[in-house]
């Protein structure tokens, strides 16, 4: 039986806010008899909206939320605007009368909502009293100056007075805790870190290697662990009490910089070492010089994004390529994945873009249609850069090649380019392994009866599934021009067999035929597939000269030393770093 809308929303909430489901599956339908849902041509709530500024203001508060479309309104609206600009708006909904959001949820499908990292809720009869607990655990939450709304269309017993005023108050206390940080900040007499504390959440595997890497190095590092959902309501400020507690010299910024982190400001008065990795193409985070200001060092995972860099950049711009992040140690051959012939272990990259797609067709359905247009020239089977060629055809419209737009040509790009590969395989025992996108999303066609079922988890179960497997796939994401993906890295540091498209980067750290082989055209992965599933003893031979050729200079230490050798040459020191 299907689901009604109401169980829908109350089982997403719950994955988020597990404390507020139980409270409105009690919600009363009597207390609804009276209640009045104010529609889009009430007078009240068109007044609510003419004051709508999200471009102006960061953080929205719309109290009362369910009697009306107010804050849909609203989050389509932030929505549409953090998409133009890569703003860091949000919005905060707020109701005392679970009924009424009971209500709301059984007549509307609210998930998109519920999910969003951008939009927080809470829900609670005592508002007054739970809000204040919420800001006196998370007080950087009111680091903004919030605007707020009536979603009844009146604010009763002085409620907006007393939001603004508890805001302000929280806010003041914030100003003097950072007062306090920054006056008591002692710098080292040593220009060079001791201590790491990675910043920005995505790609937490990664991240998390490269910590450990930092403590092999004799470094004190950590990743700061961000509570969902609250990352985007307390990232600008939060981090200044891990600093108070943890006290740290060097802060790395994974695709972001300090400007798109949120706390340019707050940085910029510490004399921390600001250090930035980027995994992705740098266009989807750096706009303009002024994102890079005060950094130290710039690494990049492709030196095919140097010279974009190093145009808005006057700190040192370096290739820091990915490398492996699993434990070798941890690959153990057997079941479930020995009897696999052929994998391919990632994403088909579309779940991403369809809420980008929505939000162009809104935005600028033109838009849409010219980056469509480009994608549909562009012979993204083969290696290619695609940036050159979309700026120069989007400029012709007025448009900037960067931010969603690079998420949402190349990871469209990508998607075409693995399912042209894959599906030649698709009758030679290929299992994919990844989120359900190889089972639910259309564009995955033959491949969805190739679904393994599942991700498989990053550390000693993908080592193991590597190593297991008799020929690993690996298909370029489109962004890597010329250097390698991490998943090149760890199937050779697992030992298993690795057959990949090309880039000519391959051939900087391995040697094709001896350490992996490639394949450069459908027809050729075909051939070679069969060819070594057939020839077990020469399969074999290439796992183990890549795995040692991988062990002897690929590791996240390796690349780890690279940034901080860019950190001691922007400070004019010669220093030595050792494994």
């Amino acid at each position: 039986m299907n689901d009604s809308l109401l169980e829908k929303n109350l089982r997403a909430l719950g994955a988020v806010y597990p404390g507020q489901v139980q409270l409105l599956r009690g919600g009363d339908p009597e207390a609804l008899s009276d209640a009045k849902f104010l529609g889009d041509d009430d007078r009240v709530i068109q007044d609510e909206q003419a004051r709508f500024a999200p471009s102006r203001t960061e953080l929205h508060l719309v109290d009362r939320f369910a009697d009306s479309p107010l804050a849909r309104r609203l989050f389509d609206a932030i929505q549409l605007d953090n998409l133009s600009d890569g703003g860091n708006r949000r919005l905060i909904l707020l109701e005392d009368r679970p009924g009424h959001v009971r209500r709301r949820f059984e007549a509307e499908d609210w998930r998109s909502i519920i999910q969003s990292e951008i939009c927080f809720f809470l829900i609670a009869p005592n508002l007054e009293e739970n809000l204040r607990r919420l800001l006196h655990r998370y007080p950087d939450i009111a680091a903004a100056i919030p605007e707020v709304y009536s979603g009844d269309g009146a604010f009763q017993d002085g409620r907006r007075e007393f939001l603004l005023i508890l805001f302000d108050r929280y806010r003041a206390a914030l100003d003097q805790r950072g007062e306090r940080i920054v006056s008591s900040y002692v710098r080292k007499s040593s220009p060079f870190p001791t201590a790491v504390r990675f910043f920005t959440p995505g790609h937490n595997y990664l991240q998390d290697a490269c910590v450990e890497a930092f403590r092999q190095l004799g470094y004190e590092a950590e990743r700061l662990q961000w509570r969902k959902p609250l990352y985007r309501f307390v990232r600008s400020t939060a981090w200044l009490q891990e600093l108070d507690q943890h006290p740290f010299d060097l802060a790395v910024f994974l695709n972001s910089t300090p400007a798109t982190f949120g706390a340019q400001k707050e940085l910029s008065r510490i004399p921390l070492q600001k250090a930035v990795w980027f995994v992705d193409n740098p266009r989807r985070y750096v706009y303009e010089p002024a994102d890079l200001e005060g950094c130290s060092a710039v690494g990049v995972f492709d030196r095919t994004y140097i010279p974009y860099l190093r145009e808005r950049c006057q700190a040192p711009v370096i290739e820091v390529r990915t490398g492996y992040g699993v434990d070798p140690a941890s690959a153990k051959i057997g079941e479930p994945f020995r009897s696999i012939d052929v994998a391919f272990v990632g994403e088909l990259g579309l779940s991403g873009i369809h809420s980008i797609e929505r939000g162009l067709a809104l935005l600028d359905p033109h838009l849409l249609e010219a980056a469509n247009d480009v994608l549909k020239d562009l012979d993204v089977a083969r290696p290619i850069y695609m940036s050159p060629i979309v700026e120069e055809a989007l400029a012709r419209g007025g448009w900037k090649y960067r931010g969603f737009l690079v998420e949402y040509l190349e990871n469209k790009a990508t998607a075409l380019r693995r399912r042209y590969y894959l599906e030649i395989l698709a009758d030679q025992g290929l299992v994919v392994f990844g989120g359900g996108e190889w089972r639910d999303d259309p564009s995955a066609g033959p491949l969805r009866s190739c679904y393994g079922g599942r991700r498989i988890r990053y550390g000693p179960e993908l080592a193991s599934l590597y190593a297991s497997v008799k020929i690993n796939i690996n298909i370029f994401h489109v962004q890597c021009v010329s250097a390698p993906n991490p998943r090149v890295y760890d199937v050779l540091a697992s030992g298993g067999f690795l057959l990949t498209t090309e880039a000519p980067g391959l051939l900087d750290e391995f040697e094709e035929g001896k350490d992996l082989v490639v394949f450069r055209s459908r027809e050729e992965l075909r051939e070679k597939v069969a060819y070594y599933l057939s020839h077990p003893k020469e399969r074999e031979a290439v796992s183990r000269r890549g795995q040692e050729t991988a062990l002897a200079s690929c590791g996240r230490h390796d690349r780890m030393q690279r940034l901080l050798k860019a950190l001691s040459d922007s400070l004019g020191e010669s220093y030595v770093y050792l494994c």
